[in-house]
């Protein structure tokens, strides 16, 4: 199987759409360091002693739910703020939060072009269609249900 086969197997939604790996595998960072521009970390607010969160931001014990809320106040803390939606605008950044049900599920980037890129768990860096990452209901490895909020800072 090719990796563009692979891809389109786990996210359907890549089949008819315009995407492309911007990077090879690596478990180093997540889609929430890729989304802050930082590479060196795997981002999560679990209290384990793998993962990266800001001191003073508050976690969950390992088995909890990541939740939409937790993640959000990090993108708080980072100078973003809530916003209507994805549409490109001169001079900001924005990032798309994925969730299912109050769980945070996935978050992508927005490009200065407009298109977006996500980091695909452990997998690789994509450029894409900020839709193509919805399935609804898909029973496999990504399952990136709603996009449930839109944030967004200057452009640094």
């Amino acid at each position: 199987m090719t990796l563009s086969e692979e891809l389109e197997r786990v996210l359907p939604g890549l089949r008819d759409s315009a995407y492309s790996v911007t990077s090879g595998a690596t478990e180093r960072y997540n889609c929430i360091a890729w989304a802050l521009g930082e590479t060196e970390d795997w981002w999560a607010p679990v209290d384990l002693p793998d993962f990266f969160w800001p001191a003073g931001l508050d976690r969950v014990a390992g088995d909890e739910v990541v939740t939409l809320d937790l993640v959000t106040r990090l993108f708080d803390a980072y100078g973003f703020e809530r916003c209507p939606d994805g549409l490109p605008e001169e001079g900001v950044e924005k990032v798309a939060l994925f969730g299912d049900d109050g769980e945070f599920l996935h978050v992508a980037r927005q490009l200065p072009s407009g298109r977006w890129t996500s980091k695909l768990g452990q997998d690789r860096d994509i450029e894409h269609e900020l839709e193509a990452l919805l399935h609804p209901g898909n029973d496999r490895w990504y399952d990136y249900v709603a996009i449930v909020a839109f944030v967004k800072r200057d452009r640094r």
